[in-house]
């Protein structure tokens, strides 16, 4: 399986040509960067969570030779030159398979306009380790208030396909709010996946005229949810659905009322005028308890704005997106805590931290297209992509032949 994991790879990525040339700021190299960067990003498409996890993998005999080349680096040496590396190298990799995955028709089913989620996570956390860039925050542990220090970034992911797509990755800064690195972030995004989305959806806390300015500016649209903070175009809404019928959707085991309509100023210091959407909600969700089944009904109120008009989105389909931004939390955020080690400290130093995202972002996007778009769904029903890890870390030693990159002189 590793074996054809790598062959698809080099076919439909050209992987040996990027990884070849991968840079970093040492000037007499003893381990390629290609080999010490290969040997990260092979520690996360195994799931093996830790630099000392993989370098034991490394020290066993005819283990990784395969894959690495026969010069392994050690824990300590892929962490100091990850964070030598210039992270826009792999900012760039990520955007041609990115790319590539268009150009192969992956998103061709999402319809006539795509969106990006923008949101803020948590990626390092420590009570006795910082450095220059570490946020900082004071913690009750027994009593007692300590000093922790954080590294929290900005993502922006492809929303509303099969596959999990981030983009790009922005850490941000001491003292920075989320909105600030959130728009550095869409600044570069833009410029490298200029024609690749055409609006960009968050959470309430992007709710506000900086951010709709700087996104309409760049010919973006935005979807952002809205809560009563927005005080004078929350009530203006109220105040206008409270004299219109609501429209009605109904689905099985879900009932939908909601209200829709443009034109909205009293957003103020917005350029463009807005358009609201309200839904209630209505959840049956028939669950087995003891030896009875019991009905419970769960009722939820959603408030978008966006300045997307009805006639480019209707209001079905803004209702689905509006929801589809959790995608960048259960698909990424979650999973690749929870499964791939996002979280962990891998070197605290803000250059690798960036690095070793942007190295988890491109194994992760190349284990699901080749999960996706190599393996028979005959192969897949019995076979996750946790699973798919695994049998990799099975078949590496079984490997019979050298992996591109090493034979043109890794």
């Amino acid at each position: 399986m590793m074996g054809r994991f790598c062959r698809y790879l080099e076919k439909v990525f050209d992987f040996a040509h990027q990884m070849k040339a991968l840079r970093d700021a040492r000037k007499r190299p003893h381990i390629s960067t290609a080999s010490l960067w290969g040997s990260v990003f092979f520690l996360f498409v195994l799931r093996l969570g830790s630099l000392n996890a993989m370098e034991s993998e490394l020290r066993r005999s005819r283990r990784m030779e395969r894959l690495i080349g026969t010069i392994k680096p050690s824990a300590d040496r892929m962490g100091d030159v990850m964070g030598l590396m210039e992270p826009d190298q792999l900012r760039d990799w990520l955007c041609l398979i990115d790319h590539q995955l268009g150009r192969n028709k992956v998103f061709s089913k999402g319809g006539p306009l795509r969106f990006v989620a923008v949101d803020g996570h948590e990626f390092i956390s420590s009570r006795y380790r910082c450095c220059p860039q570490c946020s900082h925050r004071k913690i009750k542990i027994k009593g007692k208030k300590v000093i922790e220090y954080y590294h929290r970034g900005v993502v922006c992911h492809l929303v509303g396909f099969d596959m999990a797509v981030p983009l790009d990755i922005e850490l941000i800064r001491p003292g920075e709010g989320e909105v600030i690195a959130a728009k550095r972030l869409l600044e570069r995004v833009i410029r490298h996946y200029a024609r690749f989305f055409d609006a960009v959806t968050g959470d309430a806390l992007y709710l506000e005229a900086p951010f709709f300015n700087f996104c309409i500016e760049r010919g973006k649209h935005v979807v952002a949810v809205m809560k009563d903070e927005q005080r004078n175009l929350f009530q203006d809404a109220q105040g206008l659905f409270a004299n219109m019928k609501p429209g009605l959707w109904d689905k099985p085991g879900r009932r939908i009322r909601f209200w829709d309509a443009e034109g909205f100023t009293s957003a103020e210091g917005v350029k463009a005028p807005l358009r609201v959407l309200h839904t209630e909600e209505t959840t049956t969700r028939r669950e087995r308890m003891g030896k009875k089944w019991i009905e419970t009904v769960e009722d939820h109120h959603w408030w978008w704005a966006t300045t997307l008009p009805l006639s480019q989105l209707p209001s079905r389909q803004l209702c689905m997106i509006g929801h589809r931004r959790w995608d960048i939390e259960n698909d990424l955020f979650n999973t690749l805590s929870t499964h791939w080690a996002m979280d962990h400290c891998f070197k605290h130093e803000p250059t690798a931290i960036v690095n070793f995202i942007l190295t988890l972002f491109i194994a992760f996007v190349l284990l699901q297209s080749f999960y996706l778009r190599n393996l028979k769904p005959q192969r897949r029903i019995h076979l996750t992509l946790i699973g798919l890890a695994s049998e990799l870390y099975l078949s590496v030693v079984l490997m019979k032949i050298r992996v591109l990159w090493l034979d043109r002189g890794g």
